[in-house]
């Protein structure tokens, strides 16, 4: 059983709970979940409870008495876990349900948050038009992992594109109807923007306080402005590419990345320049200003990529 299939079902049952219940008996009611044996049963719930006071969920432990007596009882009180009455102004109301209404995050869970706002004023099911969607953001099954490594500053490691990555997380930003992670990637050390629906398989989450994010840091500000750094979903086995640039436009590509981003230099003046390709869509159009006073040296597939589409162009033409 997958550990946040095994947390929710530890969450549901403290919840529930009348009383506060011991470990024995967490066990044997979420029996198969934990391991048989009793060190790594204990060491799995313990990971479990930290995982959800990590998010904030109150678990609230006493020791028992009576017959009990020495041992440690688990609950998570309603009337500190709940969210309680929401005293919002009219147009405060008004704004969020405007909010809610035009964003779709793939379940209806906004809609029922508005409930908790005000209840008569939330459209009723079959009358009036339906609220234009100005976005709709995919739920990727990967984000609640992130959202853990933010909140909790663990590091994450998964693969992308081919190669494994381990990552501080520092924000999550959705832009264009894709969420995008903006970390410190440990295996470049260096920041890096990925998009989340290219992460290969699982999100493996490390221990809580690995990191600390920078003061002052904006996910915002530092999200790529140059579309070729945001990554699409065409694949072509590295960040970067190796351009050859004519020395009759060396000074256009110098101006754009300065002079850390030349790779080498030729005799007859014309320069390789490492360009972000992570948007191989942005990099096609910015190679096509070049016309034929670039060449793509690598990696081979972008090169490939490139080669297949000018010729398309030509067929078309």
């Amino acid at each position: 059983m997958h550990q946040l299939e095994r947390v929710t079902n530890l969450l549901t049952l403290l919840l529930s709970a009348r009383r506060h219940v011991t470990f024995d008996e967490i066990r044997n009611e979420l029996r198969g979940q934990y391991p048989d044996n009793l060190v790594a049963a204990r060491a799995a719930f313990e990971r479990d409870k930290s995982l959800l006071r990590d998010e904030g969920v109150p678990i609230d432990s006493v020791v028992l008495g009576g017959d009990q007596a020495g041992t440690t009882g688990y609950r998570i009180l309603r009337s500190e876990y709940e969210l309680g009455d929401i005293d919002l102004e009219p147009d405060e109301a008004a704004a969020l349900r405007v909010a809610v209404s035009t964003i779709r995050m793939g379940q209806s869970w906004g809609v029922e948050a508005l409930w908790k706002v005000d209840m008569e004023s939330m459209p009723i099911e079959g009358g009036g038009a339906a609220p234009v969607v100005a976005a709709n953001l995919p739920v990727d099954p990967r984000l609640p992992f992130l959202h853990r490594s933010l909140a909790a500053r663990c590091v994450v490691s998964f693969d992308y594109n081919g190669k494994p990555r381990e990552v501080q997380s520092y924000g999550l930003l959705a832009r264009d109807g894709w969420w995008y992670l903006v970390g410190h990637d440990r295996s470049v050390d260096d920041l890096r923007t990925f998009r989340v629906d290219r992460i290969s398989g699982e999100v493996e989450v490390g221990q809580g306080g690995a990191f600390t994010i920078p003061d002052g840091f904006d996910v915002r500000a530092v999200f790529p402005a140059d579309p070729k750094l945001l990554p699409d979903n065409v694949d072509v086995g590295s960040d970067v590419a190796e351009v050859l640039v004519d020395a009759s436009d060396v000074g256009v590509v110098l101006n754009q990345y300065g002079s850390e981003a030349v790779v080498s230099e030729r005799p007859d003046g014309s320069k390789v320049f490492a360009i972000p390709c992570s948007n191989v869509r942005a990099f096609d159009q910015w190679l096509l200003g070049f016309v034929e006073r670039a060449e793509v040296l690598s990696p081979p597939l972008l090169r490939q990529h490139v080669v297949e589409w000018l010729e398309s162009m030509g067929a078309r033409a």
